[in-house]
């Protein structure tokens, strides 16, 4: 479940996100609003994120291949983030229904 691990990531990098100084958005909703209050909690929640996906990687892939695309995984949640939030491209309806089709395609593929 790559697709699932990638959404892990991303929820990740956009908790981690909120704690910024430099980046803040007026219509955060309400999960956002108080993890942006409380950063230690945003800043644990991303950490236990991207824990859980990066185990997740090492129990399908293996270790050196797991703990290689958790990071590259990382680092995709992170460009795309960080590229098509200014836009407000992607809301959360948006995401989930881009996991929906992932999930979808994988489950048809496999």
């Amino acid at each position: 479940m790559i697709s699932t691990i990638c959404l892990l990531f991303f929820v990740g990098f956009m908790f981690w996100m909120n704690t910024s100084t430099r980046i803040s958005w007026s219509d955060k909703n309400r999960v956002m609003a108080f993890m942006a209050s409380n950063i230690w909690y945003s800043r644990a929640a991303a950490g236990a994120l991207f824990l859980v996906g990066t185990a997740w990687c090492v129990a399908f892939l293996g270790l050196g291949s797991g703990l290689f695309a958790a990071i590259v995984i990382l680092m995709m949640a992170g460009s795309v983030s960080v590229l098509f939030f200014p836009f407000r491209y992607f809301g959360p309806g948006a995401v989930a229904i881009l996991y929906l089709c992932a999930v979808t395609l994988e489950l048809v593929i496999k």
